[in-house]
């Protein structure tokens, strides 16, 4: 089974979750698509995170990762349900993340973003 959908957009990835853990059994994957989009110099992407559930220290880790990935662009989470925020609420994120409500939204704002 699948747990993770990379989408190339003009100027940004969209890296949706198809799972409702980020834990030890999906994180892999993610860091693997994490670590392609790194490599072909993606700066800009939108996690969706909407069917997660649940994150563990090992999804924080890898957002952390991604975090890092877009220090010299933008990532936006989106659909991040209250128990994953909670999760990531415990790390000081700087630049503070960006958290919105869906991926239309998600998507909005980086077009704003990248036409600024």
């Amino acid at each position: 089974m699948d747990t993770v959908k990379v989408e190339s957009k003009s100027g940004y990835s969209i890296v949706t979750m198809l799972t409702d853990k980020l834990d030890g059994t999906t994180v892999p994957t993610l860091r693997s698509e994490l670590v392609l989009l790194a490599g072909s110099s993606v700066k800009n992407m939108i996690i969706d995170l909407s069917t997660c559930e649940y994150c563990d220290t090992t999804g924080l880790s890898a957002i952390l990762i991604a975090h890092r990935l877009c220090k010299d662009g933008t990532l936006i989470l989106a659909g991040v349900r209250e128990s994953v925020e909670n999760m990531l609420s415990i790390q000081r994120f700087d630049p503070p993340l960006i958290l919105v409500g869906d991926m239309a939204e998600g998507e909005a704002r980086m077009k704003s973003v990248l036409e600024a």
